[in-house]
């Protein structure tokens, strides 16, 4: 499996741990949406205005994804 499906599945498993906070669920199903057509990998959504809270995410499933 290629690292950016393995990064949608990581989000898909987030988002049914509850690891993922209510307001962002919406952008976390989005990303996990564009990760799996395709048409972005996780580092496109790395940028000055991506917030925060999605950038913790992120982190944490690219630390999860190398193991």
């Amino acid at each position: 499996m290629d690292r950016t499906n393995q990064m949608a599945r990581e989000l898909e498993n987030m988002l049914s741990a509850g690891e993922i906070d209510t307001d962002i669920k919406d952008e976390i199903k989005s990303v996990v949406d564009d990760l799996k057509t395709g048409s972005k990998t996780l580092n496109d959504f790395y940028s000055a205005s991506t917030p925060h809270k999605l950038l913790t995410i992120f982190d944490i499933v690219n630390q999860r994804v190398k193991r």
